[in-house]
């Protein structure tokens, strides 16, 4: 009776870390939409900024044909005038007078074209920096709207693995409740992840890429700072991102294999300044099923993961050595070490923590039929022996 209570309450917090996933997932696809509507608001500027640009200039154009027409009427009424005031006896006062106000009545028109040529022209210079930064924002908007796209795409389906391959983990016969109880832990702390990283960083991208909008027509300087600044910014939120999903499962382990993917956890590792590893890898190696590398990988990586939270040392060796009928890993370190018996007294005790993450590494290792071995003492470290045997002969 007191199983079915925990599978009922397994089942709620299920639900509702499920809930939670597609919260998270919904707050940034809604984020994405907010940078795509950003984008269309932006597309529609340039268009309409497009459109007045041509018709301002059109009209330079015009203006500077009216400029050259009235220099050559005022070169023509000049000529006319030196030729009339060089023969004041032949022509009379009305006749000069007139010339003289032809002259000034063109230098008034050809003046006051040349300033709304001038007015235009500037009018012209401020509108094609506006579309120029218009366009940029628009192409940058764009860029990374679908970056964060292919991002959100990708982490979706991620996401789906992890609740599907939990599902079936909570379902198996040969997990218990502690190994339930700490997929769930698992799931919260993604969620978390997700929800107090990228998610919050999405949501202040969206406010940089509106401080831009608006500081490109006034501050194209600050515009452009902020635009730098928001470089900066995606580049760290999309670095999250990918250490998160590193986490849940790395590429490199679908890609390359086992020990490439090993060799990238050993290395996030080193270069988070989390833990120095020494790594060894003898034999030649041998290609097991997929599930089989994931499952090993796990094992590795929560074997390193105990020695960073409970050895007390910042050191570990992984040796991986391939021989004719199986593969043989160890993991060791020089930590503080604990009480192996007390494993067996914490297998029945749904609140004991200590150690749980070796009860996991067992129940993983028979799943896919390898035999998994601890050796501890108190202050003498400890050494996690794991033998895979090859399905089949090499």
């Amino acid at each position: 009776m007191n199983i079915d209570l925990l599978d009922k309450d397994d089942a709620q917090e299920e639900r509702l870390l499920q809930d939670a996933f597609k919260q998270t997932i919904a707050a940034m696809d809604g984020s994405k939409g907010q940078i795509f509507e950003i984008y269309d608001n932006t597309k529609a500027d340039v268009e309409s900024t497009r459109v007045l640009l041509k018709d301002l200039k059109d009209q330079t154009r015009r203006l500077q044909d009216e400029v050259d027409e009235l220099v050559r009427q005022e070169q023509k009424e000049k000529q006319k005038l030196v030729q009339v005031s060089s023969n004041f006896s032949n022509y009379s006062e009305e006749r000069i007078r007139a010339s003289y106000e032809a002259v000034k009545t063109v230098q008034v028109q050809l003046a006051t074209v040349k300033e709304k040529e001038y007015q235009t022209r500037r009018q012209r210079d401020r509108l094609e920096i506006r579309l120029y930064n218009l366009e940029k924002t628009m192409r940058m908007a764009e860029s990374l709207a679908m970056k964060l796209g292919s991002v959100i795409g990708y982490l979706t389906s991620q996401l789906s693995d992890v609740v599907t391959q939990m599902e079936i983990a909570s379902k198996n016969k040969f997990l218990g409740i502690q190994i339930i109880r700490a997929q769930e832990n698992e799931r919260l702390r993604v969620s978390r992840e997700i929800h107090d990283g990228p998610a919050q960083e999405l949501v202040n991208l969206i406010y940089q890429a509106s401080i831009c909008e608006r500081f490109v027509d006034t501050h194209p300087d600050a515009a452009k700072e902020n635009l730098q600044e928001l470089r900066r910014q995606l580049r760290t939120c999309l670095e999250h991102i990918r250490q998160i999903i590193f986490d849940m499962r790395p590429m490199t382990l679908d890609d390359l294999g086992l020990i490439p993917a090993i060799k990238q956890l050993v290395r996030k590792l080193e270069d988070r300044k989390i833990l120095k590893v020494e790594l060894q890898i003898d034999g030649k190696e041998y290609k097991f099923d997929n599930h089989v590398e994931v499952t090993i990988f796990r094992i590795i990586q929560e074997a390193l993961t105990n020695v960073q939270h409970h050895a007390e040392v910042d050191a570990a060796n992984v040796r991986l050595l391939y021989t004719n009928d199986s593969l043989a890993i160890l993991v060791a370190d020089t930590g503080k070490g604990f009480d192996v018996d007390r494993l067996a007294e914490e297998r029945h005790n749904p609140s004991g923590e200590g150690r749980f993450g070796v009860i996991g590494m067992e129940e993983r290792a028979k799943l896919i039929g390898a035999n998994l071995s601890v050796i501890s003492e108190p202050n003498k470290g400890t050494k996690i022996h794991i033998k895979m045997p090859y399905p089949q002969p090499r």
